[in-house]
């Protein structure tokens, strides 16, 4: 009602990636509607357009690690000393964002752990809680290349996710949610649940809860079952007046003698906007994951993996081109190295492609 930050006063990476990411989705489709109501329209954009670009990342990052810190304390004056280093994380959009807005080096990218896990005879990135939501949170508003390290590895994240709840012969989607406790006021405490093999943190496999969020997050990859799966939940009571509550809680030292689960009946914003977006990209053939459009009609996509969007999706100045440059040199003086050491010849883009495909 004040209006007034809360305590303590803290700016987050992920939150702040995700504003600003939402707000090129929002001046594109003011854009789109110009000839509809000109005045308001272009009053709005204004706005929007001044709030992107007074959002300085720069604050956010550091140089000698060419990493983003969780967030900045305001009450501290400093950056929290933990990083994000996996590019299967939440912050990938802050990421891709700040790379947009040339607010950091193109360098910070190659610099995000590709380190691969495994199921079966399926491989996939690594994250740190093993959570829906470092895999397929930043899906929702950025394109995914087929193919790519990124689209394997969310496939793969929700491939885990059902494995895991089979073997636990529960309904799937593990993410970080509220969950069965509550603190004085009566609030539902909140953190990080994922499947044990995606993630580095380490109990994982000590609790389990289940948010019909990360099932509608993954919709993209598994509709069909998707689908089935949200049906199981609703069967188990997980429906509320406003719609899907916020998790089933299936941690066997929180339920009350007789109980095998208990509904968190409570409804986060971002979780129920996340639901929202994700229905529209499935109806709408992913129309929120559009190309993040910045200013001068250049664009950014989440294809990061592929050489092709450093020469067609944006114009570079002339400091960026060589810093581009240089990077090419080094793949081909590492293909040569260690992919085709024994041959003394060229190094032709389609090679250099494949590579990258692996590296990134």
């Amino acid at each position: 009602k004040t209006l007034k930050p809360l305590l303590p006063k803290y700016i987050s990476t992920v939150d702040s990636g995700n504003f600003v990411g939402y707000l090129y989705i929002v001046k594109s489709f003011l854009e789109e509607n110009k000839s509809k109501e000109k005045n308001e329209i272009e009053i709005l954009l204004n706005i929007v357009i001044s709030l992107i670009n007074n959002t300085n990342f720069k604050f956010l990052y550091n140089e000698k690690t060419r990493l983003f810190s969780i967030g900045f304390s305001i009450d501290q004056n400093k950056l929290t000393d933990s990083y994000y280093d996996l590019l299967a994380s939440e912050a990938r959009q802050a990421s891709l964002v700040a790379i947009a807005k040339r607010d950091v080096s193109l360098k910070h990218w190659n610099n995000l752990s590709r380190t691969l896990t495994n199921l079966k005879e399926y491989k996939g990135l690594v994250s740190w809680s093993g959570t829906a939501f470092e895999y397929l949170m930043p899906n929702v508003n950025l394109k995914m290349i087929k193919g790519s390290l990124l689209d394997e590895s969310s496939a793969f994240a929700v491939e885990s996710q059902i494995n895991y709840a089979k073997m636990l012969n529960i309904p799937w989607g593990i993410s970080e949610s509220a969950y069965n406790i509550k603190d004085l006021n009566n609030n539902y405490q909140y953190k990080a649940f994922g499947i044990p093999w995606l993630g580095l943190k380490r109990g994982l496999e000590d609790e389990v809860v289940v948010s019909p969020y990360s099932t509608f997050l993954s919709l993209e990859y598994k509709l069909n079952d998707g689908i089935k799966n949200l049906k199981e939940i609703e069967n188990l009571g997980g429906i509320g007046k406003y719609g899907f509550y916020e998790s089933i809680d299936f941690t066997i030292n929180r339920m009350p003698i007789g109980k095998k689960y208990m509904i968190v009946k409570c409804f986060m914003a971002h979780h129920q906007g996340l639901i929202l977006n994700s229905i529209n990209n499935v109806i709408n053939n992913n129309k929120i994951g559009a190309i993040l459009s910045i200013e001068n009609g250049k664009a950014i996509e989440n294809n990061l993996e592929n050489i092709d969007y450093f020469y067609e999706k944006i114009r570079v100045n002339q400091e960026e081109s060589n810093e581009i440059e240089e990077w090419i040199n080094q793949v081909r003086i590492d293909l040569k190295k260690n992919i085709i050491r024994k041959q003394n010849r060229d190094i032709n883009n389609r090679e250099i492609y494949a590579y990258l495909h692996v590296r990134l």
